[in-house]
C-alpha cells in the first residue's frame, strides 16, 4: 500500500484534510487527518490538492495534434501529451463536413481507439451534423445536414460504435429518431449549435445534457429562456463550460453557478490543435493565440479556444465554485456523466489523481 499523506484530498465538492491510501492501483480509503496511518510506503504531498485526474469531453486538439487531419494516429500523440497535463480521459471531438469527407475522418479517427498509452479515449463526440444553419459558430455551411437515419448509421459504423456523444439541435423536424437511435446505443444526445426556443428543448422529454453552455445556442430572452435557459433552469439539465473568461465572460460563469447545482457543470477545454502552443493550423487555417484565444491570422476572428484544464479549473474555482467545486466539474461529474470508474476520489475507484499546488500548479500525475 502506497499512502499519499499530509494532502488536501478533492471529494465531492469539499476538501478533507488527511492521506490518500491506494492499493494496487485502486483507491483504498481516504484517511483524515490525526488517525494513525497504516503499514505502506509514505509519501509526504506537502499540503497540497490531491484532485482526480481531468477529464475533458469536448476537445478538438493539442500540442499541434488534432482530429482535423484524417490520421488517427494524432489522437495517440493527444493522449501522450494531455496525460503530462493532468488530463486522464478525453473525448476527442469532431466537426461535421460534408458527409462522406466526415465519414473518412470518423473512420480514421476510431481506428486507432483503444491503442491510447497516456490519457483514455472515452469515445468520439460528434459535434453534428444535425445543427442548426442559424447556430454553426466557426462551422462551414456544410457541416449542418438534416436530421437522416441512413445518415447517422453511418456515421456510427465509421466509429465502429465508439461514439460517446452528438451534439445535436432539437428543433429540427425528424430529429426524434436520431435522439432515440443515440440513447439505445450509450450516446449521450447533447443540446448545442442550435436555434431551440425553451420549449423546443423540452418537448421529446428525453434529452439533459447542453453542449458549450451561451455558445452557438440561443440565448436567454425576455419572452423565452431558450435553449441557455433550459439548461440553467431545468434541474435535470446539466452543461458544459468553456472556463477561459472569453467564450463566456466570468459574470455570465458566477451567475450560472448561481442558478445550477455544482453537480451539473462540466468544465470542457473545446480547445483546438495549437493548444498548449502559440499558435499553428487548426481546420487548415493559419491562427495565432491572442488575448487567451485563438484568433485566425487572415482576419483576426475568434477561431476558438486556447484553455487547459488546468486553468480552467483555476478559473472556476476564483470564480465562485472554491476548489472542490472545481474538481467536480473538471473530473467527477464528467466522470459519472461517462460512467468511467476514476475520476473520483472514493474506495474502489481507480487511484488516477493530480498533485496540485495552490498556486494551480501541476507537480505530479499518477495513473
Amino acid at each position: 500500500m502506497k499512502i499519499y499523506s499530509n494532502a488536501l484530498i478533492c471529494q465531492g465538492g469539499k476538501i478533507i484534510e488527511g492521506s490518500l491510501a491506494v492499493k494496487e492501483g485502486f483507491v483504498a480509503e481516504i484517511i483524515p487527518a490525526g488517525v494513525v496511518l497504516p503499514s505502506g510506503e509514505v509519501k509526504d504531498v506537502k499540503g497540497n490538492y490531491i484532485m482526480p485526474v481531468f477529464i475533458d469531453t469536448h476537445i478538438h486538439g493539442f500540442g499541434g495534434y488534432g482530429t482535423d487531419c484524417l490520421d488517427g494516429r494524432e489522437l495517440l500523440k493527444m493522449s501522450e501529451l494531455l496525460a503530462k497535463s493532468g488530463v486522464g480521459a478525453f473525448a476527442p471531438t469532431i466537426y461535421p463536413n460534408e458527409p462522406k469527407a466526415m465519414i473518412k475522418n470518423i473512420e480514421a479517427m476510431a481506428e486507432y481507439i483503444g491503442r491510447e498509452k497516456g490519457a483514455k479515449i472515452i469515445g468520439l463526440h460528434i459535434e453534428g451534423p444535425f445543427i442548426s444553419p442559424k447556430k454553426l459558430g466557426v462551422m462551414k455551411p456544410e457541416a449542418a445536414a438534416k436530421p437522416d437515419l441512413d445518415l447517422m448509421k453511418a456515421v456510427y459504423e465509421a466509429a465502429r460504435g465508439k461514439i460517446c456523444a452528438m451534439t445535436l439541435a432539437p428543433e429540427l423536424d425528424g430529429i426524434e429518431k436520431i435522439i432515440d437511435f443515440c440513447l439505445e446505443r450509450g450516446i449521450i444526445p447533447q443540446v448545442g449549435h442550435t436555434d431551440a426556443s425553451y420549449k423546443e428543448v423540452l418537448a421529446s422529454g428525453k434529452l439533459s445534457h447542453a453542449t458549450h453552455l451561451f455558445n452557438a445556442m440561443r440565448g436567454i430572452g425576455r419572452r423565452d429562456p431558450g435553449a441557455a435557459g433550459a439548461a440553467l433552469l431545468e434541474g435535470n439539465f446539466s452543461f458544459e463550460i468553456i472556463a477561459d473568461g472569453v467564450h463566456v465572460c466570468p459574470e455570465i460563469v458566477k451567475m450560472a453557478l448561481s442558478l445550477k447545482d455544482k453537480s451539473k457543470v462540466i468544465l470542457v477545454t473545446d480547445a483546438l490543435r495549437p493548444a498548449g502552443t502559440q499558435g499553428g493550423l487548426a481546420n487548415n487555417e493559419e491562427v495565432s493565440l491572442e488575448g487567451g484565444v485563438f484568433r485566425r491570422v487572415s482576419d483576426g476572428v475568434v477561431a476558438g479556444s486556447a484553455l487547459t484544464m488546468l486553468k480552467g479549473a483555476e478559473n472556476l474555482s476564483k470564480w465562485g465554485m472554491g476548489v472542490g467545486g472545481a474538481a467536480m466539474a473538471a473530473a467527477e461529474n464528467p466522470a459519472r456523466l461517462h460512467k468511467l470508474d476514476f475520476g473520483i476520489l472514493q474506495s474502489g475507484k481507480r487511484a488516477y489523481f493530480n498533485i496540485i499546488d495552490r498556486d494551480f500548479n501541476l507537480l505530479e500525475t499518477v495513473m
